[in-house]
């Protein structure tokens, strides 16, 4: 990082390219639905042992997130992402290049605790719409919530592209609203990274614990590397998931197979619009299925984590 300051005098702050603090938003994003794609595929292969990571993926990841943002945030004073892309935060308006534990704690309930809250709040407004959707009651206070989520959303989108186009400008130091309500700004990582040779780890002169840390961290780095390549790929090249994992073989039938043979599981009756869920196989009534995911998030017979959106509507000769 010498090069870039060689000709900057104290009093010019080294500002990052649009590109590249935008580089760093998008992998934050990334992991994500990564992490989750992998799960999904691990539950549809097991789904008794990890079934319950589904349902509580959010939960799951929030402890992930939290424990590598945290290290970064505390070791490096940025998130993982923007120190992939050599970049650190700082305080503003203190005369020198500061990091506080004030800012760091506000930091990671940005990046940690204020997304996680984020998708929990989409997921009730989608439930909430799709319930006013059915016509069933929903109180006023969600109502007002789901009619304000998108104006809000696009307030906020409107927001962060007068910040982008400022930065770009030169106009301000800060490319996201959030980084100016927390008086941070974004500025090169200039620290030089603790190296070692395998000769001194087996002379006893680096710590185990270094090693391990420094392996994990690289991993981490290597793989963010790789979903950024994955998602260009998937854009230029146009040539479908890649990141698909492959389907698992169909299960066998069970001892409930034949009981339930041309029956509702739940009724007992002949099916009423019949309806599978996709993580069991089972066919129900469709009402009688919807009626019992909205209290049980599970198949009735299996027990599979499951939701309506894994619902499969099954059509049949008697369908006109």
């Amino acid at each position: 990082m010498a090069a870039k300051g060689a000709h900057i005098t104290q009093n010019e702050e080294i500002k990052p390219s649009l590109f590249e603090v935008l580089a760093a938003d998008a992998l934050d994003t990334t992991f994500y639905p990564a992490i989750r794609r992998v799960v999904d595929f691990l539950a549809a292969a097991k789904p008794t042992v990890f079934g319950r990571c589904v349902q509580f993926y959010d939960e799951l990841y929030l402890l992930f997130n939290g424990l590598v943002q945290g290290y970064y945030l505390q070791r490096y004073g940025g998130s993982l992402a923007e120190v992939f892309y050599g970049l650190t935060r700082q305080s503003k308006g203190r005369g020198e290049d500061t990091f506080t534990v004030r800012d760091r704690n506000l930091s990671f309930v940005v990046l940690v605790v204020l997304p996680y809250v984020s998708r929990k709040l989409e997921t009730h407004i989608t439930r909430w719409r799709n319930d006013l959707e059915d016509g069933k009651s929903v109180s006023a206070e969600r109502r007002a919530l789901v009619r304000l989520m998108p104006f809000a959303k696009a307030a906020y989108e409107s927001v962060k592209l007068v910040h982008y186009v400022a930065y770009l400008a030169g106009g301000s130091t800060d490319h996201s609203p959030l980084l100016r309500l927390l008086r941070l700004s974004l500025t090169y990582h200039s620290e030089e990274e603790e190296s070692w040779s395998l000769s001194e780890v087996f002379q006893g002169k680096v710590r185990i614990a270094t090693v391990l840390s420094t392996a994990l961290l690289r991993w981490l780095e290597l793989s963010a590397f790789f979903l950024q390549f994955i998602e260009w790929w998937q854009t230029e090249a146009n040539i479908g998931d890649l990141s698909k994992l492959p389907t698992p073989e169909a299960p066998g039938l069970d001892i409930n197979a034949s009981k339930y043979a041309g029956i509702c599981p739940i009724c007992l009756q002949k099916h009423i619009i019949p309806t599978a869920i996709s993580v069991s196989g089972y066919v129900y009534c469709y009402r009688c299925i919807v009626m019992h995911l909205q209290k049980e998030s599970k198949c009735p017979v299996t027990k599979y984590p499951a939701t309506i959106n894994d619902l499969i509507r099954v059509y049949t000769d008697d369908d006109s």
